[in-house]
């Protein structure tokens, strides 16, 4: 059994960091437990969603099809979807405690922070990206075999939970016009070419797989079937650790030698273990929000940002804007429209909003969003990942100031010193590049029983080192670029860190994964949600939780509406394409805030279900990469990857 630690100060020290209130004991009162209707999946392709809600038909529970999504989206979506890379996924079930789980990569043995660097000690980018250098020791088999092991159903067997992912591998399925686009752009032509097994896979005959062409792949078939039969062990050790490492040699001298003999060995895949956790708590609005705690810096930085928020007067403020249109005063700090495009369909599984004929969200009930609000979403948010920044790193091996990042009186002061203007000049907790996409895929379960997960898995930058591991068909990650291997220079994600987060032998790097589950006053799940994206994962999932919480914006409206992203350095602020200019304005005029245009990168894809109090269950899938939710015995919606 892999080991399990935790090195926090323990789960009263985690509930009494209450977002900034008085300590809760989500469980010290009598919960009234409503079960969702039916159970519910959204991933993002419809083959994962369907593989997932074929198990809860089955008989099983939400474990049996998150495992069975995740290893789908690994053979569907193999830009994200993986069985070489890692992730994390929070489970929460009726009257118990909720749990973390971290199957996130591990550094080799061998690999040090010097290994980076050229003869005058200057760091060489592309060896944590494109390398050996920048693979860590996979985490997924294990992750997804004890997510199995503690919490499915024991309805379905582990075989019966492969057989799909088996299916879709060995028969093939239809490229669509998501994946093709992804196939057609430079720098993915560039890395994937580059190694002859990818370039054998996604572009046969030297030409990209093409929407409609049918991508099969029988030695990622014959790897799953290993695994059906033997578990981790069929992964980690024998035939598939061999060519794992086999490959990597033969990429190295690709490479120029430039791990050499400090390759990752068989021993590091053997020695691979994953770490139950107990998850952050904290309380908002008078929900219970679980989150994932380090080496995930995602729950930190979304506890933080909404506990700064709770204790400032976004009611008044919303009452207000929503007073000045009722008048027909001048609305523009309102926020006019919703900017994102419609597929054809509200891609919902439950009632949401009209799609109006102009492809926009009907935005005839405004919701109240001003510059004033989305002011202090910003501030709250650069705070937050200048913390993020100066402290967060693996807590296996280093103490980490969690307690004090989340401690009441530090997000009070936090909040304090947010002002009517932009401070750019924040700086991280003290005990007294562009940003980018990458490439992560979330999945989000419900079940009958009132179980949910939410899990987030990734290659690190799509389809990650560009490695694969030909014999047994599928891509390696390049996750060891998110170690701070140099302090202060940034990674992919133009994100900077500190010692907290320096490379070492079995350390895991720190993570933007933002799983989250959200549980109402009577200790019912009330929304699961998560979303790739790289460090715009985290504020995607924020401006979710704060439409539906505070502006009581329904589900698909929500994930519809233009986001804003700060991550602290670049100290400017993006906005999606869909704000109402005036609000632009006002945000640069009267805030001081310094803003750019979107980039052409996707502001997150949230992937989420609402259950209502009544057990009704909605599942969405955010338009902006084309996923699907699903309902138990019914309809996969959309039932295909529509076109970008």
């Amino acid at each position: 059994m892999a080991a399990e630690r935790f090195s926090f100060a323990g789960a009263a020290a985690l509930l009494a960091v209450a977002l900034g209130c008085t300590a809760v004991d989500p469980f010290g009162k009598k919960e009234v437990f409503v079960t969702p209707e039916r159970g519910a999946v959204v991933s993002e392709h419809p083959l994962a969603t369907k593989a997932g809600l074929l198990m809860l038909e089955a008989g099983g529970n939400a474990a049996d099809a998150a495992v069975a999504t995740a290893l789908a989206l690994a053979v569907v979506y193999p830009q994200a979807g993986n069985l070489g890379g890692g992730g994390f996924a929070l489970w929460a079930e009726p009257g118990k405690p909720p749990e973390s789980l971290d199957f996130r990569e591990m550094a080799p043995s061998r690999y040090t922070a010097s290994l980076y660097l050229d003869g005058d000690g200057e760091l060489v980018k592309t060896r944590s990206l494109v390398t050996p250098l920048a693979v860590g020791v996979p985490g997924s088999p294990l992750g997804l075999f004890e997510l199995y092991a503690k919490h499915g159903s024991k309805d379905v067997s582990w075989a019966r939970l492969c057989e799909s992912a088996i299916r879709l591998a060995e028969d093939g399925f239809t490229v669509d016009p998501w994946l093709a686009a992804i196939l057609r752009r430079t720098e993915i032509s560039l890395l994937l070419r580059a190694d002859p097994g990818a370039a054998e896979t996604f572009y046969p005959g030297g030409q990209p797989l093409k929407a409609g062409d049918r991508l099969v792949q029988p030695r990622l078939a014959q790897t799953l079937r290993i695994y059906a039969a033997q578990g981790p062990k069929g992964f980690y050790k024998g035939v598939v650790a061999r060519a794992i490492v086999r490959d990597l040699k033969d990429a190295d001298e690709r490479s120029g030698r430039v791990a050499g003999s400090a390759l990752l060995s068989e021993a590091d895949l053997e020695n691979y273990v994953i770490h139950w956790r107990q998850p952050l708590i904290g309380s908002f609005r008078g929900n219970q929000i679980v989150a994932m705690g380090p080496p995930s810096s995602g729950g930190v930085a979304l506890l933080q940002v909404m506990g700064m928020l709770e204790g400032l007067p976004l009611d008044v403020d919303r009452a207000d804007s929503l007073r000045r249109i009722e008048l027909g005063l001048d609305p523009a700090p309102v926020m006019g429209r919703l900017g994102i495009p419609s597929r054809g369909d509200s891609s919902s599984t439950g009632d949401g909003p009209s799609i109006g004929d102009g492809g926009v969200l009907d935005q005839r009930e405004p919701t109240g969003v001003s510059a004033r609000a989305v002011h202090w979403w910003i501030e709250a948010m650069r705070r937050a990942f200048a913390d993020r920044a100066a402290h967060l790193g693996d807590p296996d091996q280093m103490e980490v100031s969690v307690a004090q990042l989340l401690d009441p009186r530090w997000i009070a002061e936090r909040r304090v010193s947010i002002g009517e203007r932009a401070d750019t000049d924040v700086l991280a907790w003290a005990p007294s590049v562009p940003d980018g996409s990458g490439e992560t895929t979330h999945l989000s379960v419900v079940d009958d029983e009132g179980n949910a997960v939410s899990l987030t898995t990734t290659l690190n930058g799509s389809f990650g080192s560009g490695i694969f591991v030909d014999e047994a068909g599928f891509l390696l990650n390049n996750e060891l670029d998110d170690f701070s291997i140099q302090a202060g220079t940034p990674n992919m994600f133009g994100l900077v860190g500190a010692e907290a987060n320096q490379l070492h032998p079995g350390r895991r790097p720190l993570s933007s994964m933002c799983p989250v589950i959200v549980r109402n006053e009577e200790g019912n799940v009330s929304l699961v949600a998560g979303s790739p994206g790289g460090p715009r994962i985290i504020t995607a999932v924020i401006q979710v939780l704060l439409r539906v919480l505070v502006y009581e914006q329904g589900l698909v409206e929500a994930i519809r509406a233009p986001r804003v992203h700060q991550q602290w350095r670049p100290m400017e602020t993006r906005l999606e394409d869909g704000w109402d200019p005036t609000l632009v304005r006002w945000l640069e005029d009267l805030h001081g805030q310094p803003v750019l245009p979107s980039d052409g990168r996707y502001f997150g894809s949230v992937q989420a279900i609402r259950v209502g109090r009544d057990g009704a269950v909605e599942a969405y899938s955010d338009p902006r990469r084309g996923g699907s939710g699903g309902l138990e015995n019914g309809d996969v919606s959309p039932p295909a990857r529509l076109p970008e």
